[in-house]
């Protein structure tokens, strides 16, 4: 889950565009995990782990 996303510096298409290449780039599977975005105004679903 990404969260703490700035109001004026970054949105939420950026970040998971973001952390998914990082990923990429070391060879990390992304299909194998499920990557979301937190919200500023409402609640995010919930997680199980």
């Amino acid at each position: 889950m990404l969260g703490h996303l700035s109001k004026e510096s970054n949105f939420p298409e950026l970040a998971y565009q973001t952390v998914v290449d990082e990923l990429i780039a070391n060879n990390y599977d992304e299909d194998s995990l499920s990557l979301s975005v937190a919200s500023r105004n409402v609640h995010s679903q919930i997680i199980n782990i």
